[in-house]
C-alpha cells in the first residue's frame, strides 16, 4: 500500500471514529445506522451485540459525554479497502465519571463508503491514565 493511500485511509477512518463519538454523545443513532451492516458485531463489557443493537443503544443514550479524547491511534491496513484501527479513549460521562477504554474497529470500504464490520471495547485498568 502506498504511503499516501495509508495516510488517506488513516485520516478517513479516524474522522469516522471521532464523528462516531460525537454521534453517541448526541444520541444520533442515524450516524451509525449508515455505517453498520447485517454482519456487524460489537463486543463490549456485557457481551456481543449486532450493529442494530449498537444503533438502538445510541438512540437511547441517556448519559452523554461531557468530553472525550482519542489517543495512541494506530492503523493496520489489511487491504486497500480494509483496515483495523485501535486507540485509547477517555470519556467523561455525565453523572457517571471518567471512563478509559481500549478500542478496536475493523472497517471495510464498499461502494457506498466505509462500513464498520467489527468493534470491540476493552476497559482499561484503573491504574492507567
Amino acid at each position: 500500500m502506498a504511503e499516501i493511500d495509508r495516510i488517506t485511509m488513516e485520516k478517513e477512518l479516524f474522522a469516522l471514529e471521532e464523528a462516531g463519538w460525537e454521534a453517541i454523545s448526541s444520541a444520533n443513532g442515524d450516524f451509525y445506522r449508515r455505517l453498520v451492516t447485517p454482519e456487524t458485531l460489537v463486543v463490549e463489557h456485557d457481551g456481543v451485540a449486532t450493529g442494530d443493537d449498537l444503533v438502538a443503544e445510541i438512540d437511547g443514550n441517556e448519559s452523554p459525554f461531557e468530553n472525550f479524547r482519542l489517543d495512541d491511534r494506530r492503523l493496520v491496513p489489511l487491504s486497500p479497502d480494509s483496515a483495523v484501527v485501535t486507540y485509547r479513549a477517555t470519556a467523561d460521562v455525565t453523572g457517571r465519571g471518567t471512563f478509559r477504554l481500549y478500542m478496536s474497529s475493523v472497517w471495510v470500504r464498499r461502494e457506498e463508503g466505509w462500513k464498520l464490520m467489527f468493534h470491540q471495547q476493552t476497559p482499561a485498568s484503573q491504574q492507567e491514565g
